[in-house]
């Protein structure tokens, strides 16, 4: 949105995506500049029940080894039957059941989640794994299943198996690195790469990127950068190609970015 009021011009996509988001918020945090391309603006009354997404959806980068071998180290307790007196002080139970088993097996209980008794936390991967291998735990009538972190019910896993290659009209030169890129980008999916072009490109000139996502029904029409809540910066979104992942691999299963080695940003 440029000052005065007027309407971003969207561009045409190269790709036709049916079932776009109308927009996405972008919030600005901290204490960053405002460009003056931006306005003061509070979204009208009618754009509230657009296609715009009633939950926020943020693409996270992948977790660094040390978190991935901890995850591995955690299961969530699940006491059966639903009306089991025991759920009413559950650690004592998990603490007897499993001992009754494995009493050797060292492990810690902590507050629950994902709709458990307990979360178990065990020394090591291979302790957790000893234990899912001798389960179920059963006593007096109730039973405690153990679930890996990860593998609740509650907990959808996706494939990114999609690239887009888009256009980011109007991009003001305030945000033009690639971290506010990305921060910008992660509601519809994990940023890849920039056009090192972009940025030394003019003020409000397009930033060209890869997304790597589930699918590209996902990327916005407009991303509406926002700096406190009121002020605002429109950013058209233009898709100019869709690809499977797998096409971007090279022999040695290497993602082979389309501007150059230089262009990669970091996971």
């Amino acid at each position: 949105m440029q000052p005065g009021g007027a309407q971003p011009v969207s561009q045409a996509d190269a790709v036709d995506i049916p079932g776009r988001p109308d927009y996405v918020d972008s919030y600005v945090q901290g204490n960053r500049p405002i460009p003056a391309t931006a306005v003061y603006a509070v979204t009208p009354e009618h754009e509230r029940s657009t296609t715009r997404r009633e939950t926020a959806v943020v693409y996270m980068p992948a977790a660094p080894p040390e978190m991935m071998y901890f995850a591995r180290c955690i299961a969530h307790a699940y006491i059966t039957p639903a009306d089991a007196p025991c759920k009413a002080h559950p650690a004592p139970f998990i603490r007897a059941v499993i001992g009754a088993v494995l009493p050797a097996l060292l492990y810690e209980l902590h507050p629950p989640g994902h709709g458990a008794d307990r979360k178990v936390r065990f020394r090591c991967p291979e302790d957790r794994e000893a234990a899912m291998a001798r389960q179920p735990f059963a006593l007096d009538g109730a039973t405690v299943k153990l679930v890996r972190e990860g593998e609740s019910s509650n907990v959808r896993r996706i494939r990114l198996e999609t690239l887009a290659h888009v256009a980011l009209h109007g991009y003001p030169r305030e945000q033009r690195s690639v971290e506010e890129i990305r921060g910008n980008c992660n509601s519809f999916g994990h940023l890849i790469e920039v056009d090192p072009a972009c940025f030394a490109a003019p003020d409000l000139s397009p930033v060209r990127a890869v997304i790597r996502l589930q699918h590209a029904r996902e990327i916005p029409r407009e991303v509406r950068i926002r700096w406190g809540g009121w002020w605002l910066h429109v950013v058209p979104v233009q898709i100019l190609r869709v690809w499977d992942w797998s096409e971007s691999l090279d022999a040695n299963g290497e993602y082979v970015p389309i501007y150059g080695p230089a262009a990669v940003v970091p996971p």
